[in-house]
C-alpha cells in the first residue's frame, strides 16, 4: 500500500517519507492492479471507412467501416461492421459518418444511429442547406452514446439522407473521418 497526504501544508517526502504517518491527516488508498480477480478486462475499438459509398435518398444504409485501427478484447467484427460486447458493461459508443450531397443546391438532412440489436438506441439528425458559391463542404454527422450493454448485443452504424450523395472515406489528413469506436468503462 502507498499512502498519500492530502492538505498538508509544506509536506515534503524528504521528512516525512512515502510511507509515513502523519497522525490526523492520512488518506489510505489502495490501488489492486488487475490482482483481485474481480476487474472486467478493458475493451474497445476503433474502425474508419476504407472506401466512398453511394446511398440513395430517403432509403437507411448500414455503414461498413473495414479498417480496423485496434481491437482490444476482440469485440469488433470487422466483416460485419458490427461490436459485439463480450461481457455486459457500460459502454461509450460512437459513430461518425463524412457526407457529401448529389445536389449542392438543395437543402437537406442526414441522419446517423447508433442501432442495438436492430432498434436505434442514440441518433443526431442534422440540417445543411445550399453551398454558396459553388464551395465544396463535406458535412460530418455524429452520434454517440452511453450504454449498458449484454454479452452478446449487436451494434451497428446506419446512415440515411433525404438527398443521395456519399459516404465519404475517413481521410485522416484533412479532418474527414468516417469512423465508429466504443469502449468499456
Amino acid at each position: 500500500m502507498i499512502r498519500y497526504y492530502k492538505n498538508i501544508e509544506n509536506f515534503s517526502n524528504s521528512i516525512y517519507g512515502q510511507n509515513a504517518k502523519k497522525p490526523g491527516k492520512n488518506i489510505d488508498i489502495t490501488i489492486n492492479c488487475n490482482g483481485g480477480g474481480d476487474r472486467n478486462e478493458t475493451a474497445a475499438f476503433r474502425a474508419t471507412k476504407t472506401n466512398t459509398f453511394s446511398i440513395e435518398a430517403d432509403t437507411p444504409y448500414k455503414i461498413f467501416f473495414q479498417n480496423e485501427q485496434f481491437d482490444i478484447g476482440n469485440i469488433y467484427n470487422v466483416n460485419t461492421s458490427t461490436l459485439v460486447p463480450r461481457e455486459e458493461g457500460v459502454y461509450y459508443v460512437s459513430g461518425l459518418i463524412s457526407f457529401f450531397p448529389d445536389d449542392t443546391e438543395i437543402d437537406y438532412r442526414v441522419r446517423v444511429e447508433i442501432r442495438v440489436n436492430g432498434e436505434t438506441v442514440a441518433a443526431d439528425n442534422d440540417f445543411f442547406g445550399p453551398l454558396a458559391g459553388g464551395l465544396l463542404r463535406l458535412n460530418v454527422i455524429q452520434t454517440s452514446t452511453i450504454l449498458n450493454l449484454q454479452a452478446g448485443d449487436l451494434v451497428e452504424i446506419f446512415v440515411t439522407s433525404s438527398t443521395s450523395g456519399q459516404v465519404e472515406a475517413d481521410v485522416p489528413i484533412n479532418g474527414l473521418s468516417t469512423r465508429f469506436e466504443a469502449a468499456k468503462f
